[in-house]
């Protein structure tokens, strides 16, 4: 599914509970207003070094349009869980379904930005997620209205591009740092 200004985001208070209020996405990020997502890194390991997955934001998107972004991430929808929104946005975005990505942390984000000639705010609480998955780019069902490709990638040489502060990739670098701490975890 697209985004649409009509999606309703739940306002959150700062320690993350709802606060009962719901806004249009677009009013969302117009004010500021604290809001939740769930982002997924899908990886795997290939001839001994660790890839990851990322997906390129489709140029109409309301937020870094074109950019290199994680394998798959959304907003909660009203009434919705961190652990429902990226169950929902895997199957939504890459067609991924049956498996269960593992929750690794949680992060805030808050930034503004100008796209498309508008001021944007976002003002997040993520919960941030884990999924291996060894499968070719090919076996991926790219929502086409919101996502150009897919591509696996090696981890360092993205950390590398973070670091630089790479435009082409719209990654938040400590959330990349923080997830690769966790990976010795896993591997």
């Amino acid at each position: 599914m697209a985004f649409s200004d009509q999606e309703l985001f739940d306002i959150l208070e700062e320690d993350g509970t709802p606060s009962g209020r719901q806004k249009p996405r677009a009013l969302v990020h117009q004010d500021g207003d604290l809001h939740g997502a769930s982002h997924i890194f899908i990886v795997r390991k290939k001839e001994g070094r660790m890839q990851v997955l990322l997906q390129k934001r489709s140029q109409n998107k309301d937020s870094f349009p074109g950019s290199w972004d994680t394998s798959s991430a959304g907003h909660l929808d009203a009434g919705e869980g961190f652990d429902e929104a990226a169950l929902r946005e895997l199957e939504e975005e890459l067609g991924v379904s049956g498996v269960t990505p593992q929750f690794l942390f949680v992060q805030r984000q808050d930034y503004t930005s100008h796209f498309h000639g508008k001021i944007f705010h976002d003002r997040e609480i993520d919960h941030v997620y884990i999924l291996y998955l060894d499968w070719p780019e090919e076996a991926f069902s790219p929502e086409e209205t919101e996502i150009e490709a897919v591509q696996w990638m090696d981890m360092e040489d993205v950390r590398a591009a973070l670091r630089r502060r790479d435009p082409a990739f719209c990654i938040a670098p400590s959330e990349y740092e923080t997830l690769l701490q966790h990976l010795p975890a896993y591997f």
